[in-house]
């Protein structure tokens, strides 16, 4: 009889996990991505032993749970298009902008990403 139960405690937190997969495909693979991206980053940068780089990319990590903390805590849906600009956003401004050094290489990197990203999501 536990292990039924405990089979049901599994299958109960495990389908509403897939059902918000299933029902955001396109945000969890952005997700993924993404954090795949800046995992191999941070390992790279671990073995580079640029710890400054391993530090932004573990904000980086953090920062892509902010929309599922405000969905989740204050009960605020974020449409999938403005979740995945979120996500971009962060991407560009701390990966590409700091450790790819974008803001140096790219004129008016910040500017670009500021104003695109402001267009965006008004």
């Amino acid at each position: 009889m536990n292990k039924d139960k405990h089979k049901h405690h599994k299958r109960s937190i495990k389908e509403p996990l897939v059902s918000q997969i299933k029902e955001h495909k396109v945000t969890f693979v952005v997700y993924v991505v993404l954090r795949l991206i800046v995992i191999a980053v941070l390992l790279l940068s671990l073995f580079d032993r640029r710890f400054e780089n391993v530090f932004v990319c573990s904000l980086t990590l953090i920062l892509f749970l902010v929309p599922a903390f405000f969905q989740k805590n204050f009960g605020i849906e974020l449409p999938t298009t403005l979740e995945i600009i979120i996500m971009l956003f962060i991407f560009a401004a701390e990966i590409l902008g700091e450790i790819g050094a974008y803001y140096v290489k790219v004129p008016l990197w910040d500017t670009m990403l500021h104003t695109v990203n402001g267009f965006l999501c008004a």
